[in-house]
């Protein structure tokens, strides 16, 4: 619980101070709810609460942390952690990190990814992009191939939602600069089948990094709440 109270009680701080505008306002607030070691676990009625939306993420096999929405500019969702880390994604794809070892510093052909109408994808979409990372590798070739797994259940807050995984194969195309065993991996995005939002992914950025895991909690629980809702309702209209 301590934990808990100290996620929302700097989530307040950082609604009384968003109106300076600053990331490091806005960092130094996160300090203080986000240092814990252990994985974060709000339970439904705290994230519905939040002043901020939250996203979960795992990095490799360090512990769940949350990220808070720091902006969305541009078409952009800007999520900020404690440590000065900050995840930059385009309708649910990864784009550009800051504060990783490595990181990715810029992708090409965003507008032509599949991911962004995943209910459009055929079994012959694919779609060639190029990289930058600050290891120094710079305009690598990356292409993409998709399958749709439709009726995928996964569990949140107790409850069952039903959705539309996307598995996408990606294939590192260049010539590498350091030793590699492997050009290729899989990144995965789970769709709340009833409303297309997207509510989890897992995304490799390159061979040589760890997955990162992002599940949009906030979004997950507005969609909980709205199914208990509807369910109260149907329980109410049949009495």
């Amino acid at each position: 619980m301590l934990f808990v109270r100290s996620v929302l009680g700097g989530l307040v701080l950082l609604t009384l101070t968003g109106c300076a505008g600053t990331y490091h306002s806005y960092i130094d607030n996160l300090q203080l709810a986000f240092a814990k070691a252990e994985d974060a676990d709000l339970s439904l009625e705290e994230v519905i609460n939040a002043p901020s939306d939250l996203l979960y993420v795992q990095h490799g096999e360090r512990p769940v942390a949350a990220m808070a929405l720091f902006k969305v500019e541009a078409g952009q969702h800007k999520w900020v952690s404690a440590d000065k880390a900050m995840l930059i994604m385009q309708q649910g794809r990864l784009v550009r990190t800051l504060g990783f070892s490595n990181d990715l510093l810029y992708l090409t052909n965003t507008v032509s990814d599949p991911v962004q109408k995943h209910n459009t994808i055929r079994p012959d979409s694919s779609w060639l992009r190029l990289a930058d990372w600050q290891s120094g590798e710079y305009g690598y070739a990356l292409r993409s191939r998709f399958e749709v797994l439709p009726a995928q259940e996964v569990s949140f807050f107790q409850q069952k939602l039903t959705t539309t995984l996307v598995v996408e194969y990606v294939q590192y195309e260049d010539d590498a600069n350091y030793l590699r065993f492997d050009n290729s991996w899989k990144n995965y995005f789970w769709f709340d089948t009833a409303s297309g939002t997207l509510i989890r992914s897992e995304q490799t950025l390159a061979p040589f990094g760890a997955p990162i895991t992002m599940t949009y909690i906030s979004r997950i629980a507005r969609l909980v709440s709205a199914g208990d809702q509807t369910t109260a309702q149907v329980y109410s209209d049949e009495k």
